[in-house]
């Protein structure tokens, strides 16, 4: 007789040119989720370094890997998206593929949604947490941007550290992101904690510190200046919009 366990735990990264740093930050999520039944999910966006051939070699033999390719960039926001609705565990836990989020974090997140938190958020902000050594002008772009969530978004107030993109969430939350985005450059942002904060108010967050590494390999994709405002702000109003249409419906 076989027995079909169902996924425990879907953890969701989306890639861009990360050859550097695949096939570690691989190694690392399995060994930390050995004990579990979990699935990764790795939304790919079109790479050109050879990340996306490395992934759809290593997915022939790693059962474990499930690969979405896309044809053609869609930015790192649309990108997750993708591998959140395809999630299938009863725990989604979303992050970076590039080390700058510790897998070694990863244990401390499940452990708090397997005691009564909705969403966990990876926080730089509290006690065990470090934003590493990020310079001035990226640290002032992070800290502004964090304001500027609390004061539009009532929801962004329940974490302490909303610009987050290290979090997990117990997958039967709200986590409907197929509506159209009213701003054209949402989805080449990267913030999805602030929609699903947004569609889930009222829920029980929690925050665990972890320690921000600075990337040893590979470019960093993030944008400054006015890109870095002009998608930004279209986020946020996307997800002002999100929050006032879930108004009560969340939790």
């Amino acid at each position: 007789m076989v027995i079909c366990l169902s996924t425990e735990i879907s953890l969701v990264a989306a890639t861009l040119n990360e050859i550097g740093n695949i096939a570690t930050f691989l190694d690392k999520v399995e060994k930390e989720l050995i004990y579990y039944n979990f699935e990764i999910i790795i939304v790919d966006d079109n790479s050109s370094d050879g990340t996306k051939e490395y992934l759809a070699e290593r997915s022939l033999k790693d059962k474990n890997l499930h690969v979405i390719e896309n044809p053609y960039r869609v930015g790192m926001l649309g990108s997750l998206k993708m591998g959140i609705n395809s999630a299938k565990g009863k725990y989604c836990i979303v992050m970076d593929a590039d080390l700058q989020h510790p897998p070694e974090a990863i244990l401390s997140i499940i452990e708090r949604l397997n005691h009564g938190c909705d969403i966990v958020v990876g926080s730089r902000y509290v006690n065990g947490g470090s934003a590493g050594d990020r310079n001035s002008y990226r640290a002032l772009l992070s800290i502004g941007a964090q304001y500027l969530s609390y004061l539009f978004l009532r929801s962004a107030r329940s974490t302490t550290d909303p610009m987050s993109g290290f979090f997990g969430f117990q997958t039967s939350m709200n986590h409907d992101f197929s509506y159209k985005n009213r701003f054209k450059l949402t989805d080449m942002g990267a913030k999805i904690l602030l929609l699903l904060l947004a569609e889930n108010q009222n829920c029980n967050v929690c925050d665990v510190g972890y320690v921000f590494r600075s990337r040893e390999r590979g470019k960093s994709k993030i944008v400054s200046g006015m890109s870095f405002l002009e998608r930004y702000m279209s986020e946020l109003l996307d997800a002002m919009i999100v929050e006032r249409q879930w108004k009560n419906r969340g939790c």
